[in-house]
């Protein structure tokens, strides 16, 4: 989110009279930008140290201070003060001129220079013909899911768009909720603007096709914490996002975006489906896939457009791929990574409220004996939290499992509350990178639920209470892997390469 006028012109006279390093990028705490991103607002650490006693992936590290400038007396030593405050604040506004000018061109220069298709490298894509009976009606659709994206950040809360969003991107937007609560924050977005959306990709994966849409918009963003008003910041942003949608091939399309009927039976959709994205009345997942275009991710323009911090991917990771999707029937490594990000942000929400149960069906048993007892301990929560980046970088088989590995890119800035205030333990934005292994039978074959939506993954039954680690129906345990992809490691690349290990 920009600065206001008086807080960029503080930065200029402070680099300016001062000789030191002072301008503060922006946070852009819109939906789907938390607050710093990799490359910029913050600066990158092998994990976070808490100081509570929580887990630490590699040590933390802060720069950054408030510099001080001391004057002599007299009338020419103000005459002198008064001149430079003039002239910085035309340089200031000179500055700010040339900024917007050049941010116009690069729009202008954007709409005309395409980036190349298939940006990002992986190994999982390529090309798909884009169909145009299935792609026809996609631009309108994401028009509709930006902006009630937007209006569902501003009152926190899912409703309006969880029909059509996967439930790793509903558990971080749960999650950034149920801290700025905590906080008594609110960031309300109006004067929304779609300049355009474009196709930028499309891929196949397993069973189903991804598209990825270039968005460009802008917005008035206002952040305020009722807690501690030094956190509230206010301005209008100009940005690029890229947001990845999936369905099944072959599905047959009901839309979801301009109904809010169930596309299996017709039945009304409960006002509140919350962590559950199913129909009361024929329990079809309707965020599935299985019915229309559903919003699995949203990345950053830096984020997107670049390999990133670290891309190091296993050798051969396409081959074993493979391997595991005919081994498994519900095989698709967007949904894969939906499961780690789903995850990890139910791990890092369980730290915030100091509560180890809430990510007690996500981790192994053995995991879990390592992570609960620094989770009681741990203190902080966090006033911006959001994921750069998932990627599977790892596939092997185990004995008699198999196990994927993820790297998550996590930008975040913890916080202490105290007295009814806020403190910043973070003087800004940290970004971090965590490995993340999940595990699994190599016999498991497909499962007939998944924990991530709330089904017994060995029976298909309905998890009737979020905390439960055993099926009441079947008994089975939840964190069992003998029939979904269980979190099995948790742990910073920096740490792996201390012990001598690659992911």
């Amino acid at each position: 989110m920009k600065k206001n006028l008086f807080s960029g012109f503080s930065s200029a006279a402070s680099l300016l009279l001062t000789g030191m390093p002072f301008f503060s990028k922006p946070l852009f705490a819109r939906a789907g930008g938390g607050g710093g991103r990799s490359g910029g607002s913050g600066h990158f650490s092998g994990g976070w140290g808490h100081s509570s006693g929580g887990y630490t992936g590699g040590g933390f590290s802060s720069h950054g201070a408030y510099y001080g400038h001391s004057g002599s007396s007299g009338d020419s030593s103000l005459l002198t003060v008064i001149f430079l405050v003039v002239t910085i604040y035309i340089i200031y506004r000179l500055y700010v001129k040339y900024k917007n000018t050049s941010i116009s061109r690069q729009y202008q220069a954007d709409a005309s220079v395409r980036p190349p298709a298939l940006t990002i490298k992986g190994n999982r894509k390529s090309p798909i013909p884009i169909p145009e009976p299935g792609l026809a009606g996609l631009p309108a659709k994401v028009r509709i899911a930006f902006l009630e994206v937007q209006t569902a950040w501003s009152g926190q809360n899912t409703d309006r768009m969880r029909r059509f969003i996967t439930d790793g991107v509903y558990q971080r937007f749960n999650t950034q909720f149920r801290m700025m609560r905590l906080l008594r924050q609110t960031n309300p977005l109006s004067d929304i603007r779609i300049i355009d959306v474009q196709v930028d990709s499309t891929e196949q994966d397993g069973m189903f096709d991804i598209v990825n849409v270039c968005i460009r918009a802008s917005m008035k963003d206002k952040f305020e914490c009722a807690l501690n008003h030094e956190l509230d910041e206010e301005g209008v942003s100009d940005f690029v996002e890229y947001w990845s949608f999936l369905r099944k091939r072959g599905a047959v399309e009901k839309n979801i975006y301009d109904s809010l009927k169930c596309p299996n039976c017709g039945a009304p959709l409960p006002e509140n489906m919350g962590e559950v994205c199913k129909c009361k009345y024929c329990n079809a997942m309707v965020n599935s896939g299985e019915f229309d275009w559903v919003l699995a991710e949203i990345t950053q323009e830096d984020d997107y457009l670049r390999e990133g911090m670290f891309e190091e991917k296993m050798d051969g990771l396409d081959e074993k791929v493979r391997e595991m999707a005919s081994a498994y029937g519900d095989f698709a490594v967007q949904l894969l990574e939906d499961k780690a990000s789903n995850a990890y942000m139910q791990i890092m929400t369980a730290f915030a409220m100091h509560d180890p149960s809430l990510m007690r069906r996500f981790v192994t048993d053995d995991l879990f004996g390592q992570l609960a007892p620094q989770v009681e301990k741990h203190q902080e929560i966090f006033n911006r939290i959001y994921l750069n980046r998932v990627t599977l970088v790892g596939a092997e088989k185990i004995d008699n499992t198999n196990r994927l590995t993820f790297s998550l890119v996590c930008s975040a800035q913890r916080a202490l509350i105290a007295n009814n205030s806020v403190k910043l333990v973070d003087p800004e934005i940290v970004v971090r990178e965590q490995v993340m292994s999940l595990t699994r039978d190599a016999a498991a074959g497909k499962g007939k639920g998944s924990i991530y939506q709330h089904n017994c993954p060995l029976c298909g039954g309905p998890v009737k209470d979020t905390l439960d680690i055993r099926c009441s129906f079947c008994g089975n345990p939840f964190n069992s892997t003998a029939n979904d992809w269980i979190v099995s490691s948790l742990t910073s690349r920096q740490q792996l390469m201390n012990r001598g290990h690659s992911v």
